[in-house]
């Protein structure tokens, strides 16, 4: 403002220094409370305990960025004066004027911090703005407009001139006025205590309704949907979660819940019904890849068409700078069309700026929130397909397969929706272009258009080749993801048979298979970049050359409009090729899911469920015929016909049992007799027990198990007393009341070891899966994006900095300022981050396991609640990754004020600085480069904390591999001779085992001798340690203290695959892998056909086996299900004869037979194992009465040992209660059977 006339209240330097005075008495306040804050006589104001969980006071987030930017406006204001004035002359008034604004810059900057510090930290509800402050900006506020009266009066009264910047600055800070006291006067705090639900009942259904809402991750507190236009538009509905991130480390229940049209809940009936509706358009071919599009798009078209105007929007604003270029250049050259025509310019610019940011901001959170909606919905959908599919079909999708489709196909889903946009955006752009070109540049603007479409035609053989790759690449990581999964699944079987390493490097072929296709698939891509990054110079070049050739003339403004132009054209055609590998892999994605929802399902309709209380007959089958396979003509079973079947014991309940365990049978009312896929026998016990033949067999199986048992016991009877004599027994004293205890803590502390190894293998699943996928592909594309944006951010510091030196005042603070938003944001995205990974692991898992056991849950009629576990699971793990989007968003808007703030800076001191001072094309050059910079700096900033979140997917990997490995497989310095062990005596000494440090002792210091070529049985009670005792002889679990010793070799002195490799065991969970019947029998390939077929032919599967049509090359289907369990069992049973160790043990390893097969393995190993030393923990008593020595274990120590025989004389021996309890159970049928 200049001075005018001889009034004093007219003079500049007056009302500077009535402002200045103003602004220093503010300055001097917020002094005095910042020093008693710091000797904490403020200490309640800035924080109670507890603090407010919410503040809510009118246009509370506004006042401090409003006070930031009138600090902001006077700075540069005073910076821009002094090298205007420094280059022009000094005056009293300029000296006063340049420091009224530097006062204010410091004052406003100062308050804004207090405003921010005193509104975050007061607890007391209901609070004012302190009235001081109030009075002062009613000052300020009559301050500024009577500065601005004054302004009138001058250029009105006393027509002294006035540069715009005054109407400008003053009106300002006119209008800043009026908000603060509007604010003053009826803004308050609205707030309640974090602790406020300690003083609360503990029964108040009301305030607990109130205030369940307010809680975090609570089921009705949904702060976007209830976030205002303004909050929306700068994301501060984000800020609550950011801050508390910083706070403390944010766990799942801190993480809010989604909006219902997010949630899976919401989302899935929707999708199912546009789906559906597809389906019954056309023709009866299921769900195919364009109906399931056509489903996405009929669901999403609002969110489509939403993002697609922001697209637009963006698109169009972009083109607004190089637009302009020409014209600013001109004006700079002293060619100026119209007064004020250089602020207009300005203007302009920052509001093409503007509208990029914003509408860029809300296109990117909208697709991000429109692609967790979609990846939601095919999970769903793969989810409930996964329950229904038939037998037939699940065999030939194992479930490493369809965990792919939920965990990479459904993401790469997600993945497309970010580019959707782009194959019209790239018209659009290139269109725009081309009309910039032509106006700048004439028909030239031809060779731009066709050296664009030439560069888009040189992709197409790329793209194909590309596609190609992606496919064969997700085929080969689905078989490694289904190799995997069953290894993790059966990894104590691989163990137990020392076939851990000849597995490995299955899945290590496997891998090199992988890498061949991801390296042909990043080399396509990579050729891919390399053109269309050298399509930018070229179509430069091109058009330039031919402009030399037309004579058109190439002035500085056109030729950098020009170079603008390509830049942003350089974007859409760079982004291309990833554009193209997105759609392809996409492409791929849609056909194997549409391929997997088109499998067969199990005909519910096959079914007819009656009411209760219509029909006495609880389940009836009619001439029932059932396949594996439908369309093979061989039927599994044929012509069932059944009724009704009840058990006494269950009187009141309709009872279907199929069991091998014929002493269950004589309470049973209708008894059916199957073989070979037939009911050969029906009727009640007495009937089909005097005509039934097949029934007999199993009868007579069952009555000869019986006789040793018997005889044992006639002979005890025959002797009386006389054996009362504890010859040859050995007995222990017994701790019952301590042992019970223990028993109970054993079984509790097994029981959660199984839950933990079960979810372990979800979590090892995980890293194999999704984190090896963003190693593969996500993280190095990053590393290069990364690269190359910060040579670029440099590259247009550096021109900028070149042409106006100083930017750089203004650069380093707001660079300052953007690394401290990025440290900020990271703390809370970084948790946000771990969650999601968090939250994925349990959704595989149940998925895994709901695949695995579907048809238990069909058989409970339990779908609705897994679908419901699931849909759960998908939104906790669709909420972090929603408010990761939101939350990067958060920092992109904020990171784009502040990049704008630079070039605005830019803009105003190149219109503001006298002409001729900086060369107008250099100032050009640097607007042009200056374009490209809130874009560059967010992709840095975007990129780093991308790097950052995804990097947790390699630390997952590291962490996996430090975790401690068992003992080495080899040690070379202790290695056992070939013929170890020859004699098969085993020695224990004081064997103490528990299973972890916190942990108390399973296994509490047992002591025994199996002599070589002896057999012993292990019996007792669950919990008693039997299992554990196998799993330390194979070092599954080392003892803690104590010693194995196998014909004078201590185990724990050579490798553990030395060791496991010389012993041999049928487990008690029969298992077979998928591929053939040669490679379950003998997967190390170390014996001949011909002694595979003897094997064989020893466990009665040799006559099975050459009926199939591949004889050893049978295909064997995942877990073996295309066999019976007794078939797997024998299976098991030829290995260990293929094997010949001396030393077998039997993990109760005839529970899953029937009596038959038992008594066929027990004289198949009586017969082939005469010389070796067996140990069998007994399922059934009968299985180890001609052992030579039985071992009883009761809570962790030996309680008997010695031969059965005289064990069972002592009536008082645990050994004797075992058998009398077996017998007990025997008796119903012992009547019918033996007497």
């Amino acid at each position: 403002m200049m001075s005018s006339g001889s009034n004093c209240l007219f003079q500049a330097v007056f009302l500077h220094s009535l402002s200045a005075s103003l602004h220093l008495v503010l300055l001097l306040g917020l002094l005095v409370w910042w020093v008693c804050w710091r000797f904490s006589l403020l200490g309640r104001a800035l924080g109670c305990k507890g603090g407010l969980s919410r503040v809510k006071v009118l246009y509370y987030r506004v006042t401090p960025f409003c006070c930031l930017g009138l600090s902001v406006l006077n700075f540069v204001l005073c910076l821009l004066s002094h090298f205007y004035w420094y280059r022009n002359g000094w005056s009293d008034e300029k000296a006063v004027s340049m420091a009224d604004l530097a006062v204010r810059a410091v004052s406003w900057a100062a308050l804004c911090i207090y405003l921010h510090a005193r509104l975050s930290g007061f607890c007391e509800p209901n609070m004012k703005f302190p009235v001081l402050l109030r009075v002062w900006w009613g000052l300020f506020l009559s301050l500024s407009c009577y500065c601005l009266v004054v302004d009138f009066l001058l250029q009105r009264q006393y027509h002294v001139p006035l540069p715009i910047r005054s109407f400008i600055f003053d009106g300002v800070s006119v209008l800043s006025g009026l908000f603060f006291c509007y604010v003053g006067l009826l803004g308050k705090y609205e707030g309640e205590n974090v602790d406020a639900h300690l003083e609360e009942p503990l029964i108040n259904g009301a305030a607990e309704d109130s205030s369940s809402g307010n809680s975090k991750g609570s089921e009705t507190e949904t702060p976007y949907s209830e976030a205002s236009v303004f909050s929306k538009f700068t994301f501060s509905w984000m800020s609550p979660l950011i801050a508390f991130g910083n706070q403390k480390a944010l766990d799942p229940e801190d993480v809010p819940q989604l909006d219902f049209d997010d949630s899976l809940e919401g989302a899935f009936p929707k999708f199912k019904s546009k789906l559906q509706t597809q389906l019954a358009s056309g023709p009866s071919d299921g769900v195919t890849t364009s109906r399931l599009v056509k489903a996405l798009i009929s669901y999403a078209w609002k969110e489509i068409l939403i993002t697609a105007l922001c697209a637009l929007t963006y698109t169009v604003a972009s083109y607004i700078g190089p637009y302009l270029i020409d014209a600013f250049v001109q004006y700079l050259s002293g060619r100026r069309a119209f007064n004020g025509e250089g602020y207009f310019l300005v203007s302009a610019f920052l509001f093409g700026k503007f509208a990029e940011s914003v509408s860029q901001r809300q296109w990117f959170f909208r697709l991000q929130r429109l692609g967790i909606r979609a990846r939601a919905v095919i999970v769903g959908m793969i989810y409930d397909k996964g329950l229904t599919l038939s037998c037939h079909s699940k065999q030939g999708h194992t479930s490493g397969e369809i965990i792919n489709f939920m965990s990479v196909d459904a993401e790469r889903i997600e993945e497309f929706v970010w580019c959707m946009h782009s194959p019209w955006m790239v018209l659009l752009q290139v269109t725009l272009a081309l009309i910039i070109l032509f106006k700048n540049l004439g028909l030239a603007a031809i060779a731009s258009l066709v050296t664009t479409v030439l560069v888009m035609l040189a992709n197409l053989p790329l793209a194909s080749l590309e596609e190609k790759y992606q496919d064969g690449l997700m085929k080969s990581k689905d078989k490694r993801m289904k190799a995997t999964s069953e290894i993790l699944r059966n990894m104590r079987i691989l163990k137990l048979q020392a076939w851990a390493m000849k597995f490995l490097s299955k899945i290590r072929d496997l891998r090199e298979t992988e890498e061949g296709w991801l390296k042909k698939y990043v080399y396509t891509d990579a050729v891919m970049s390399f053109v269309f990054w050298g399509s930018p110079t070229f179509v430069s070049v091109a058009t330039f050359g031919v402009c030399m050739l037309m004579g058109i003339p190439l002035e500085s403004g056109k030729i950098l409009s020009a170079l603008a132009t390509f830049r942003i054209l350089q974007e859409s055609i760079y982004n291309l090729p990833d554009t193209i590998s997105v759609i392809i892999q996409t492409k791929v994605s849609l056909d194997r899911i549409a391929s997997f929802l088109r499998l067969d399902e199990l005909q519910k309709d096959e079914i007819e469920r009656l009411p209760p209380g219509t029909t006495d007959i609880a389940v009836e089958i009619s001439g029932g015929n059932f396949s594996w396979d439908s369309s093979s003509s061989s039927l599994t079973l044929k012509d069932i016909n059944l009724k009704e079947c009840l058990l006494d014991l269950l009187s009141t309940k309709t009872v279907i049992y199929v069991t091998h365990q014929v002493e269950f049978l004589p309470s049973a009312n209708l008894i059916l007799v199957m073989k070979d896929g037939k009911i050969t026998e029906a009727g009640n016990y007495n009937d089909i027990h005097q005509a039934g033949t097949d029934f007999m067999d199993l009868v007579a199986a069952h009555k000869i198990a019986l006789l040793g048992l018997n005889s044992m016991q006639v002979s005890e009877e025959s002797g009386g007393s006389r054996m009362k004599v504890e010859g040859g027994i050995t007995k222990f004293p017994e701790k019952k009341e301590i042992g019970q205890v223990q028993n109970a803590e054993s079984s509790e502390k097994s029981r959660q070891l199984i839950q933990e190894e079960e979810r372990e293998k979800g979590r090892v699943g995980f890293p194999a899966s999704t984190d090896q996928s963003e190693l593969d592909t996500s993280v190095p594309y990053l590393v290069v994006g990364i690269a190359f944006s910060i040579i670029q951010l440099l590259g247009i510091i550096g021109v900028m900095s070149q042409v106006a030196w100083e930017v750089f005042i203004v650069f380093i603070p707001i660079l300052s300022v953007s690394i401290w938003y990025q440290q900020y944001y990271i703390a809370a995205a970084r948790e946000l981050s771990r969650l999601v990974g968090v939250c994925n692991a349990p959704l595989i898992q149940h998925f895994s396991e709901t695949i695995a056991g579907s048809a238990v849950i069909r058989s409970f009629d339990q779908e609705p609640r897994f679908c419901r576990t699931n849909v759960l699971l998908s939104d906790g793990y669709s909420r972090p990754k929603f408010y990761i989007g939101g939350a990067m968003e958060w920092l992109c808007f904020r990171l784009d004020v502040l990049s704008s703030f630079v070039f605005g800076f830019s803009l105003v001191f190149l219109v503001y600085v006298p002409m001729g001072f900086i060369h107008p094309a250099m100032a050009g050059l640097a607007v042009t480069y200056g374009l490209n910079l809130n874009m560059l700096q967010d992709w840095v900033i975007w990129s780093l904390c991308t790097m950052e979140n995804k990097i947790i997917s390699v630390e997952r990997i590291l962490q996996y591999t430090t975790i401690p490995s068992e003992p080495p497989l080899v040690i070379e310095s202790s290695r056992p001779e070939c013929s170890w062990p020859s004699n098969g005596e085993i020695v224990i000494e004081n064997l103490q085992v528990r299973y972890a440090p916190h942990m108390p002792l399973v296994l509490r210091g047992i002591s025994c001798t199996f002599e070589g070529g002896m057999k012993t049985g292990i019996v007792g009670r669950t919990g008693s340690g039997k299992s554990t005792f196998i799993q330390t002889l194979f070092r599954i679990v080392d003892p803690v203290e104590g010693h194995i010793i196998i014909d004078g070799i201590d185990i724990c002195s050579i490798g553990v695959h030395d060791l496991r490799s010389r012993l041999s065991i049928i487990p008690q969970d029969p298992t077979m892998f998928e591929g053939t019947v040669r490679s379950n029998i003998d997967p190390l390939e170390e014996y001949t056909e011909e002694q595979i077929w003897e094997a064989l032919d020893k466990c009665q599967l040799g006559d099975e086996v050459r009926k199939k049509e591949g004889k050893l090359d049978s295909a064997v289907t995942e877990n073996g299900e295309n066999w019976s369990m007794g078939q797997r069992q024998l299976v098991c049973l030829g290995r260990v004869l293929l094997k010949k160790s001396k030393v077998l043990v039997l993990d109760e390893a005839t529970a899953s037979v029937d009596t038959a097969t038992d008594n066929l393995i027990q004289q198949t190993l009586r017969e082939h194992f005469s010389t070796c030393t067996v140990i069998t923990i007994a399922h059934r008593i009968t299985s180890i009465l001609d052992s030579d020595s039985v071992l009883l274990l009761d809570h962790g120590l030996v309680c008997e040992q010695g031969p059965p025989k005289r064990l069972l004389e002592d009536k008082s021996s645990s050994f004797s209660q075992l058998v009398a309890e077996y017998t007990m159970r025997s008796d119903s049928s012992s009547s019918h059977i033996m007497f």
